[in-house]
């Protein structure tokens, strides 16, 4: 199995959406799939339909209380994927742990009895590079990158890096395992640019499949569905079909 930290520290690059649509995708192909939220905006729980304000169990109670798993938190969507939800309380929860020892293992030793139970694991991070996305990176196999073809998103890529690059002393193994190119409009020059400069840059880690710049992708989330089922003829349905044929292709079941 494999777990995938779905992270990058700039906001608005299609985090959450690339979480969401990939997990449903390896869904409906088969695999068992488990989607974490751990984003204090709650974005992923929302993009699949819950309120935030009515979950009595959340991922800040798996932080608080790893030894105990994650199933009491975990919630079976109508979309094939498990979703273990954030809430508002996540905001504080920072301060909370932030004098507890070992704070950066939390959801991995949370996630130990978990692994065993899915093929996929894609952890939603914050936009930010603080405790909850080390949390993220140290329980994870590998680190998603949606990318935005923006000239400001690849130049905050080294950060990442940086950040990978010390989390790899709680986990060695830590690799950035893909780069998705997301929000490409073919209509203007510079996206191509900068799609070029990354693939550049980053090579085979680069997907070959790119996320264009859509309204159906905008609109999903709200409308408390993912883009298969919200929008499934849309060129923003049919890419993350395809990227996440790529992710299975990429890792497999392990």
């Amino acid at each position: 199995m494999t777990v995938l930290a779905v992270a990058m520290q700039k906001g608005g690059v299609g985090k959450t959406t690339t979480a969401l649509s990939v997990g449903v995708e390896l869904a409906q192909a088969g695999a068992r799939v488990l989607l974490i939220d751990l984003d204090p905006q709650s974005n992923l729980t929302q993009a699949l339909g819950y309120d935030p304000t009515t979950i009595e169990q959340s991922v800040y109670e798996v932080l608080l209380n790893p030894t105990l798993g994650t199933s009491f938190a975990t919630i079976t969507t109508s979309y094939g994927v498990d979703l273990i939800p954030a809430t508002l309380a996540l905001a504080g929860a920072e301060l909370t742990l932030a004098g507890r020892f070992g704070r950066e293992l939390l959801l991995r030793t949370a996630l130990e009895e978990t692994r065993r139970t899915y093929d996929y694991i894609l952890v939603d991070s914050p936009p930010s590079l603080g405790v909850f996305t080390v949390n993220a990176l140290t329980a994870a196999d590998a680190v998603l990158v949606p990318l935005q073809a923006h000239v400001f998103a690849l130049k905050a890529m080294p950060q990442l890096e940086e950040t990978i690059g010390i989390v790899r002393q709680l986990n060695p193994s830590l690799r950035i395992g893909g780069i998705a190119v997301t929000m490409v409009d073919r209509r203007t020059s510079v996206n191509a640019v900068v799609e070029e400069a990354i693939r550049a840059q980053y090579g085979e880690l680069v997907f070959q499949t790119v996320i264009p710049f859509n309204v159906k992708l905008v609109e999903s989330p709200a409308s408390g569905q993912p883009i298969s089922i919200y929008a499934t003829e849309s060129s923003g349905a049919q890419a993350y079909h395809h990227l996440a044929q790529e992710v299975a292709a990429r890792y497999g079941k392990r």
